[in-house]
């Protein structure tokens, strides 16, 4: 006898059509939900990169934590296209680590119990004291204090500073003819280099040991350096000095490099850096000096990872140890189309300098240029208002 079993067959492909449309409808949910998933994800560590670069940039520049927390919350919530809905900042020294979240809405999967999928996000970002520069102006500085006295100077140069807004403010409000501010430098002159570093001389009250062999006496050699570095060792003068201020071939230096000194009193020398007036320049910095390496006075100088660019030019050598940021404002030289300089006026007046001599003169400020990078342990060089910043996580 046969039994027929069709209505029962008929009842098990039922069945196995909806486990299969179950099966189908997750794997479109997981497509489509997921694939809404991970672009949210996405445009959570947008959120949380943005944030977290401009809490870090505003940290470094105002020192203000509140202020700081705020632009981190509100470019990873505003300030960016598909923003968080909600960030959370940490800051910790001059690091800011952001959280963002966005919550979505489900399509397919919401019909299985599920209707909202939560992404997150989170990015870290420092700003730091840079260690290595690019395309320095090739002039030596040693934190002299400003030309009109009116400040100290320092070994960290901390006191100099002036702030973003005053500089603009001082931009476009030039000070009234026999006025000057007490923030105004000159950083460069056609002096010999021994009237530009005797007055820092511990000697002098400053704060650079000038006697190298601790005789009692400053041991400053007249010779033709300027204070202009050689930043490959190759001597080159004064046509290699406007290239490297034109931003020619200029070699990459480190903290921790000895630079070698050369002269530079030409005035295409000091025309090329007239022709930068308004621009913000690297100046490298350096804190110990020697008179001719590699006499053995010198080499008590040098630290182990130091590293020495012998040069072909002058015998005074530099040890750079950070980076700091420099408006020109003006240059006071033949053929630099103006009238004189109101730092040059001062120290005139004040019997710094003669008449006829060379200046360059400007500003130095908080800030962040192209051109230096490193400090990604947090240390880098001295903090002298340059700063690097990037995502460390």
């Amino acid at each position: 006898m046969k039994i027929l079993l069709r209505g029962n067959q008929r009842g098990q492909s039922l069945v196995l059509v909806a486990l299969l449309m179950i099966t189908f409808l997750g794997i479109l949910g997981l497509v489509l939900d997921g694939g809404n998933l991970f672009s949210k994800r996405r445009a959570a560590q947008n959120a949380a990169d943005a944030g977290a670069l401009a809490g870090a940039r505003t940290l470094c520049i105002t020192e203000d934590e509140g202020q700081a927390e705020f632009m981190a919350q509100q470019y990873a919530t505003v300030h960016n296209e598909g923003g968080a809905a909600v960030a959370n900042a940490d800051l910790d020294a001059r690091t800011v680590d952001v959280t963002a979240t966005i919550q979505t809405n489900t399509y397919f999967i919401h019909y299985l119990g599920f209707d909202h999928l939560t992404a997150q996000a989170s990015a870290a970002a420092g700003c730091f004291s840079p260690d290595i520069g690019e395309g320095v102006l090739p002039v030596a500085w040693a934190c002299r204090p400003p030309i009109s006295g009116g400040l100290s100077s320092s070994e960290d140069c901390q006191e100099q500073w002036i702030t973003d807004n005053q500089l603009q403010y001082y931009i476009s409000h030039p000070p009234p003819a026999g006025t000057i501010y007490p923030e105004l430098y000159i950083i460069m002159d056609s002096s010999a280099l021994p009237d530009d570093l005797s007055a820092i001389c511990m000697s002098q009250g400053g704060w650079l040991d000038c006697d190298l062999d601790d005789d009692g006496d400053d041991d400053l050699v007249a010779n033709g350096d300027r204070s202009w570095l050689d930043l490959d060792g190759g001597g080159g003068g004064s046509s290699e000095l406007v290239d490297w201020i034109n931003g020619v071939n200029v070699p990459t230096i480190e903290a921790g490099y000895w630079l070698g000194g050369q002269p530079g009193v030409a005035n295409n020398v000091f025309q090329a850096v007239g022709d930068r007036e308004g621009d913000f320049v690297i100046i490298p910095v350096f804190s110990n000096f020697c008179d001719d390496y590699p006499d053995p006075q010198c080499s008590s100088l040098i630290q182990p990872d130091d590293t020495i660019i012998t040069s072909a030019g002058g015998n005074y050598y530099y040890r750079i140890v950070a980076f700091a940021l420099f408006y020109i404002s003006c240059v006071d030289a033949p053929g630099v189309p103006h009238g004189e300089c109101d730092g040059h006026r001062v120290a005139r007046d004040l019997g710094v300098i003669d008449s006829n001599t060379k200046t360059i003169e400007g500003y130095f400020v908080r800030g962040f240029v192209s051109g230096i990078g490193g400090g990604s342990s947090g240390g880098g060089g001295l903090d002298l208002g340059a700063y690097t910043l990037y995502l460390t996580r």
